[in-house]
């Protein structure tokens, strides 16, 4: 369903785009009913949510355990356990370093990707006042055993490109339009409120369809030429430098493929350097909680070392989502008056929104 709209031989425009656009609610609904429909020879696993709202995690206290009592207080204060507080105080400070870095690049990252320049949106931005409310969160939530609350990748930046209108005939994408809404993240997050409230709905969901969702979202980030730069020059280190894809005309100067196939390749082995150096951390044991601080650490090989192996051209070709550098810097993007950038082809319209999705936008 989702790449109906690269399709352009099924169905017409209209209903292409919508099917595309519902193609992740229309799977599921699909998968739900092929599972109850083979229920008979299938053992299907569905998902379990508690009935009650109330503290699930397990209390091991013989005083608890005396009265028949297993479900830990709301309270998860420091002087919870009646120990030294000045000692404990001092441990969570040091452990939460890290989790502080980690929270801070992917909330920042989440912000900056969800509200380019270059999408030309026209509500205003959101960084500040979200890390206030952000931080806000984290110092009370966890004092009553309940998770942090940061903006994650991917499905943050994510939820910006399921409101933006594409031309999809050019590769990658060009952005035409967002529709900024405050009613679609209502609705989901009511939805998501709604399925704590009748936790029986959602237990009809499968487990394998919860982690095909997963799947999902993670496949969009890393699939090749579907606008992730890193991912598109690591299969051309397997390319034949005859066989790169030759950009447009127009784009010739702007585009990274314009450049040296062996400055494209060093680049993107330092990038792969990067990375593994991030997922090497995984196997240091419980210093892996400090992956975070090397992800603070690549900004100063990006800002000092970089630049001594690199021109400001080529990193302003290699660093940019698209593969395109604008010659300009993000405070100067190209965004018309009308708030649609300006990689739109001159005479495209983009075809009218049914008036069912204009109402959800």
């Amino acid at each position: 369903f989702y790449y109906l709209d690269r399709m352009s031989l099924v169905l017409n425009q209209r209903w292409r785009h919508a099917l595309s656009d519902y193609a992740v609610p229309i799977s599921v609904a699909l998968c739900v009913w092929i599972s109850y429909s083979a229920h008979d020879q299938v053992q299907v696993e569905r998902i379990s949510l508690p009935r009650n709202f109330e503290p699930t995690y397990p209390s091991y206290d013989d005083e608890d355990a005396a009265y028949g009592y297993y479900k830990r207080d709301w309270y998860q204060g420091l002087n919870l356990g009646g120990g030294d507080v000045s000692k404990l105080a001092l441990l969570s400070f040091v452990a939460s370093i890290p989790i502080v870095a980690l929270f801070y690049i992917d909330h920042l990252f989440s912000c900056i990707l969800g509200q380019k320049k270059e999408l030309g949106l026209q509500k205003g931005e959101y960084y500040h006042s979200s890390m206030l409310v952000t931080g806000i969160f984290n110092a009370v939530l966890p004092s009553f055993g309940l998770p942090f609350v940061t903006a994650s990748l991917p499905h943050s930046p994510q939820f910006t490109k399921a409101l933006t209108d594409y031309d999809k005939s050019e590769s990658p994408p060009k952005v035409l339009k967002v529709h900024e809404s405050r009613l679609a993240p209502l609705i989901v997050y009511t939805m998501c409120f709604l399925a704590l409230v009748f936790p029986s709905v959602l237990e009809h969901c499968p487990v394998g369809v919860v982690n095909g969702i997963l799947t999902f979202v993670g496949l969009q980030g890393i699939l090749p030429f579907t606008g992730n730069q890193f991912v598109d020059r690591c299969v051309l280190l397997f390319t034949h430098p005859a066989e790169f894809p030759t950009p447009p005309p127009e784009s010739a100067t702007s585009s990274y493929l314009g450049l040296p196939w062996h400055r494209i390749h060093l680049y993107t082995a330092v990038q792969l350097a990067c990375l593994a150096a991030c997922w090497g951390m995984r196997f240091t044991g419980p210093f892996a909680l400090a992956f975070p601080l090397v992800v603070v650490g690549f900004i100063p090989i990006r800002l000092y070392l970089l630049p001594k192996f690199f021109t400001p051209e080529e990193l302003e070709l290699l660093d940019s989502e698209g593969g395109e550098g604008t010659g300009k810097s993000h405070d100067d993007a190209a965004v018309d008056k009308k708030g649609t950038t300006t990689t739109m082809e001159p005479g495209y319209e983009h075809p009218p929104l049914p008036a069912w999705r204009s109402w959800l936008s």
